[in-house]
This record gives C-alpha cells, structure tokens and sequence, in this order.
C-alpha cells in the first residue's frame, strides 16, 4: 500500500487565485502602504501613470511605489530559510510575525496582475535589483509559475525600497481622482491608523500621484476624531462625545490565547459626519486589526441598542489582534474562538455606552428635532403643493382667456371657446347633434375612448336606419400621424383640417386622397378601397354662419 504520499500544488493556479481574490485594483495602495509600515518607514510615495503600451496607441498604468524603510536582502532569514527578496516573490513566505496583518504572505502577490515587476532595494550597504522575466498575469493564466531574477551590489548611497509594477491590470479610471485615491487611504490603509488612540507614537507620511494628476499630494497621517462637544442645548448637530479608547481584556481561549480588544469610538451629530466618506456606507461599528478598518459589522450595535436608527450616529473602530482575516484581508474569520470573545467584548463596552446619560438625551433630542423638522417639511410640501395649484390654476385661466371665441350662437350648450384637443371636439359635436344642426346628419350611440373606434353612430342611410363606426379626432392631420390607414371606419369626424394635403400617404406608405364634397365641411377620404366619411366641425359651423 502507498504511503507518505505529499499532496501536490498546483503553484500557479494557487498564485492566480490568490492574486485574483483582490477585487478592488485600490488595494495595491493598501498592501504597499503596510509593507512600507512594516519596514519602518517615514515616507511612502505612490505615484500613477499613463504610459504608452508598445506597439500600440493604448496607455497602461504604471504604479510607482518608494519608501525610505529598511529594503530587503538576499541573505536567508533565520526561522524561515529564505530572503527578504524571495518572500517578496514567492507565496505564503513572510517572515513577519504570526498574527500580524502581513504574516500570509499573499499581499505583494498583487502585483503579479502586470505585465511586469521591478524592485531596487537597498539593505546594509548593498543594492538588490529584482524584477521578473517574463509578463507575471499572462504566464500565470497559462498555468506556469513566472521566473524572476536578482542581483547583488555593494552600494551604500541608496535607502528603502522602489518598486515598479509595469502595466498594472485595472481601469485607468480607478486611479485618476486625488479625491478618492485619498479617501481610500485614509479610510482602508495604515496611513488611516487610530494607533495614537493607544499611544502609538509611529507615523508615516505618505504621498501619491492619480493618473490625472501632474505632482504628488502629501496627506496626514492617522485618523481623528472631532474635538468634544456635550452641551445637547446648542443642538444634535454638534455633539461630539468620545467613546473610549478602552482597552477590554475579553478572556481566554481554551489553549491560553489572550485575547484583547481596543476599542475607541464616537457619538457624532450630523455636523461631524464628514470624517466619514459616506453616513449610510460608513457609520457604526468597525472591526478592526493593527488599527486598520477591516469590515463594518452594525449587526452587533443592531443586536445591543434594539434597531437600525441608532448606529448611523455612532462611530466606533474595535481593534483586536487575534483576529485571523482571509487571504485578501477584507473579511475577518467568524470561526474562531478569537472572533467570539472580542465580540463579545465589544457587546459588553456597546451595552455600557448604552447606558450613558448623554446618549439617552441625545437621542431623545434627536427624535424631536426629528419630529419637528418632519413637520415644517410637511407644511412647507403642503404650502408647494397649495401654490403650484394655484399657479396652474392662474395659468390655465390666462390661457383660456387667451382663447379664441367660438362662432356659433345658434348652438344651446356649445363650448364658448373654440375646440383644442378631443374632449372639447367631442363636446361642440354633441351640442350641434342636440341644436340639430342641419350639418350633423346622425347621433351618438356609444362613445368609448379606451377600445378600438370613438363612436358607434346611428344614420338613416338610403331611408335604413344604420350603424357606422366613427373615429373623433381634434385635427384631421392627427390621423396621419397612426401607424397604418384606418380600418373599417365609415366616418371620421374632427374640429379642422390642420396641415392636410389633397393626397397625403400615412407613416406606412399607404396613399390617401381627400376629396371635397358639395355640402360645406364635408369631404371623402379615399385610402385603397375604402371610402370615408369626413365632417369637419368649425367648416361646417362657417358655413351656417354666412
């Protein structure tokens, strides 16, 4: 029987699937600002450029990354057998220490969606340069593992690292705008860190250029929360009340792990939410490792305060660094036994706050500012409402003054103003029918605007009473406008001619001529073989009146 069989790897779909697990290109941005925190760094620079793709009128981005941290070398490292600038390359190889952020090993693998890899590092008193021999993204997605290649000189003039992703794989789009590129920074990397919270004393300064931009923008390191303000009788708007920091031993696991958390946090009225990239996005509570955000988790403040309406005030970064995240660190582990004493470490400090004076006032206040506001907004709606009906109304009298007369005194029940749509024609049609003026040689049966033809009307035809079918429009021009002839129609019936011509096709081609009859307003329509009846209201009321 075969035994001590090793399970083999498939090292080029592991390093492509983890190089794809990073959904968001942005993330380079993290990865390097925490590899340059790691290296000690003072200063990071990232900087993003258009350049031109050979052969080619396309651009491709080239990201620029230096720092002036502690490089890498070549020699082994003690408990991991490789280099600094082979764990660089290789997967799941970090020397850092269990726990940490970086400890996988899978953040540089980021830069492998290029077409090439570029680092010059310098490291007591020598230069490393290493860069990849063949396009990283493309050999890894035929299924082979790219080569790199590394040399070793002595020079002392350099210091840090710069890296050179060539033809990085993104949309230019998701690095042209300071704007965001900052607010990513600030919200999602170490240069965002609430360290100083718990005495913290490192920085970095970091600076970066958008594809957009001609010159790097130097931005602040750490995130702060607003200065104090607790008097709730100068409004909601303005109170700031700190939370914290606190740090809250959660207890042990059942092999002895310590596990603790530290956790800072705020109540912000709506005036202080622009620390925040978005309110409804960004409010609540965030669980937190090396005092970089991780994920939002509200379902926790949900479960404590009783509802969703609560957390959109609070601010609160919970940091614990026993936390295990997944391989592209944008989640944390729910698994562990970790994960569920800091949670419920946290619960513990979220009930405390829960019971603050301050936060029961405020929320109090809240709810009748809330109530008051939504009561003007109301009588304010109602007032708009009030006004524009009055304005339609003012309008819709000035225009009908502005009407033109009917000319037909002989009619009873006639419209004073002359027909404008439809309705009006169908209206001064009833009224010649009830006036019997001598030009309306039938009454209306039926009148149905919703199915298939107008009118069914009754005519004595040839001494026979009869049915006819009847279409009503305002102006005849409209029925030239349908996307076929009528069909089946004995009559159409109409206040004017509008813009008719003797032989006029409709939108299907088909030809129509309109052929005047010897009694004033009458003509026929002749389309193909059918034979139409046209009445023409303000015509035959001419008529009459000469």
């Amino acid at each position: 029987m075969p035994a001590g069989i090793r399970p083999r790897v498939n090292e080029a779909r592991e390093f492509l699937e983890i190089a794809k697990d990073f959904k968001d290109p942005r993330e380079i941005i993290r990865e390097a600002l925490s590899n340059s925190w790691d290296a000690s760094a003072s200063k990071a620079s990232l900087k993003f450029n258009l350049v031109s793709h050979l052969g080619t009128r396309k651009k491709k981005i080239l990201v620029e990354i230096t720092d002036d941290g502690d490089g890498m070398g070549i020699d082994p490292r003690p408990g991991v057998g490789s280099s600094e600038i082979e764990g660089f390359f290789n997967l799941g190889d970090s020397g850092k220490p269990f726990g940490s952020i970086g400890s996988k090993g899978h953040g540089t693998k980021i830069y492998y969606k290029s077409l090439g890899i570029k680092v010059e590092t310098w490291k007591r008193g020598k230069r490393v340069v290493a860069e990849s021999e063949m396009a990283p993204w493309d050999t890894l997605q035929k299924g082979i593992v790219p080569t790199y290649r590394y040399e070793e000189t002595e020079d002392s003039s350099g210091k840090g690292t710069r890296i050179l992703i060539d033809g990085f794989q993104a949309k230019q789009s998701e690095f042209a705008s300071l704007d965001e590129l900052a607010q990513y920074v600030q919200w999602y990397t170490v240069q965002g860190s609430f360290g100083q919270y718990f005495n913290s004393p490192r920085r970095m300064d970091v600076e970066i250029k958008p594809t957009d931009g001609q010159f790097p923008v130097t931005l602040s390191y750490g995130f702060k929360f607003p200065d104090e303000q607790l008097d709730i009788d100068r409004g909601t708007d303005s109170i700031c009340k700190l939370l914290g920091p606190r740090t809250i031993d959660c207890g042990k696991t059942e092999d002895g792990k310590e596990v603790r958390v530290q956790i800072v946090g705020a109540l912000l009225g709506d005036s202080h939410r622009n620390i925040v990239p978005h309110t409804y996005t960004h409010m609540g509570l965030w669980l937190c490792k090396d005092f970089i955000r991780i994920e939002r988790n509200n379902e926790i403040l949900e479960e404590v305060f009783k509802g969703q309406y609560y957390y959109r005030s609070m601010l609160i970064f919970a940091n614990c660094q026993q936390f295990d995240l997944t391989a592209n660190r944008n989640d944390i582990r729910t698994d562990q036994e970790e994960y569920d004493l800091a949670v419920s470490g946290v619960k513990d400090f979220c009930r405390q706050i829960w019971s603050d004076e301050l936060i029961k006032r405020y929320f109090d206040a809240k709810r009748t500012e809330e109530d008051t506001s939504k009561k003007a907004e109301d009588e304010k709606q109602q007032e708009e409402r009030k006004s524009r009906a009055r304005d339609t109304r003012r309008e819709r009298v000035n225009r009908y003054k502005g009407r033109a007369a009917l000319k037909a005194a002989h009619l009873v029940g006639a419209l004073v103003k002359e027909p404008q749509n439809e309705a009006e024609t169908a209206l001064l049609l009833q009224a010649m029918i009830s006036s019997r003026h001598p030009g309306i040689d039938f009454v209306i049966g039926e009148y149905n605007t919703t199915h298939g033809v107008d009118l069914i009307v009754e005519q004595i035809d040839k001494d026979m009473p009869t049915l006819k079918w009847a279409e009503l429009v305002f102006s005849l021009d409209k029925l030239y406008q349908w996307p076929h002839p009528p069909e089946g129609f004995h009559c159409v019936i109409c206040y004017q001619l509008g813009n008719v011509k003797e032989i006029q096709k409709f939108e299907d081609g088909q030809e129509a001529k309109l052929v005047s009859k010897a009694a004033p307003g009458k003509y026929t329509l002749l389309v193909g073989t059918e034979s139409i009846d046209v009445y023409v209201l303000r015509d035959i009321l001419s008529q009459a009146k000469k």
